[in-house]
């Protein structure tokens, strides 16, 4: 029996996105920017970062079965963590330091990474299908992925200390950078 085209896993990764803009819309993290303005390779890599998993997620269909709920809830909790790092990022008049260091970032110095790979993990354990070629391809994807977000991260903590200087290395010292450890 054929999949109806709606049970694609593009449509569950397309929602992420979506609901991940209507929480940012709707907590309005006034201190959380849209980046820094990144080098040309880095702007290319990141789009087809973002590219990449939709066109392969619309090769991947998906049964409401035990894995897409588990795939689900990670999912959720992983908006949760965004959400969470998009109210830490509000604007706070009684704190007036440059350094957000309370709220999620009091256990993650990069909540909103953590909160991506958290969500891009509920989407590929959604689509579970270790039969299929492409299936398999998007955990390669996901693997490439977190190595390329842990670089981006390393360079974000090379110009916060630059711009910061002691204060963030005192508060990388006390936060750990995804979620366990002092790393």
């Amino acid at each position: 029996m054929e999949t109806a085209w709606y049970f694609r896993l593009f449509f569950v990764y397309l929602g992420w996105f979506v609901i991940s803009g209507i929480l940012r819309g709707l907590i309005k993290p006034k201190r959380m920017g849209w980046g820094r303005q990144q080098s040309k390779p880095w702007t290319i890599a990141f789009t087809v970062s973002l590219l990449a998993p939709l066109a392969l997620t619309w090769f991947i269909t998906y049964s409401m079965n035990v894995v897409f709920w588990i795939g689900l809830v990670i999912i959720i909790f992983g908006e949760v963590v965004f959400a969470l790092g998009f109210i830490a990022m509000r604007e706070q008049p009684e704190k007036k330091q440059a350094l957000v260091d309370w709220g999620i970032y009091k256990v993650s110095r990069h909540s909103h990474v953590l909160a991506g790979n958290i969500c891009t993990l509920g989407v590929v354990i959604t689509g579970w299908n270790p039969d299929s070629i492409v299936y398999v391809g998007l955990w390669i994807y996901f693997v490439l992925l977190l190595i390329f977000l842990h670089f981006g991260v390393l360079d974000e903590e090379r110009l916060n200390i630059e711009k910061l200087g002691q204060e963030y290395i005192d508060y990388m010292k006390r936060v750990p950078r995804y979620i366990f450890g002092k790393i």
